[in-house]
């Protein structure tokens, strides 16, 4: 009877947390053409979507909506590379449409949390 090793790859089933927040920045153009910031808050109710590999281009697995402080968290994932992303507003205020922001990290080692580098989403005035 032959045993045979299998890699797992990226996914649920592990015992790691990847998490963030999510921030809107909320900015003016002065008129001198400046961009200049008003202030800035955590984003609350932004859908974040995970990817189980560093393929940018595939579907998602999993989404989180952020809590009242903006933070997000994804759990129980095995060692791998992972995408995460989420939608911006446009800054056009002729036209509306929304587009992907993306941050990849990869998962080392086995029980720990990786935190992923502040979503910042600028909103124009």
């Amino acid at each position: 009877i032959g045993f045979s090793a299998c890699k797992k790859e990226a996914g649920e089933g592990g015992t790691s947390v990847i998490e963030g927040k999510v921030y809107k920045i909320y900015t003016y153009q002065t008129p001198q053409g400046q961009i200049d910031t008003l202030y800035y808050q955590l984003d609350v109710g932004k859908d974040i979507f995970i990817i189980y590999s560093d393929d940018k281009t595939a579907i998602y697995d999993d989404e989180f909506e952020t809590d009242y402080n903006g933070r997000y968290r994804f759990e129980f994932l095995r060692k791998g590379k992972y995408t995460i992303y989420t939608y911006a507003d446009s800054s056009d205020v002729n036209i509306t449409y929304d587009y992907p922001i993306f941050h990849s990290i990869e998962i080392k080692s086995n029980n720990s949390t990786n935190k992923v580098e502040d979503f910042i989403i600028e909103k124009n005035q």
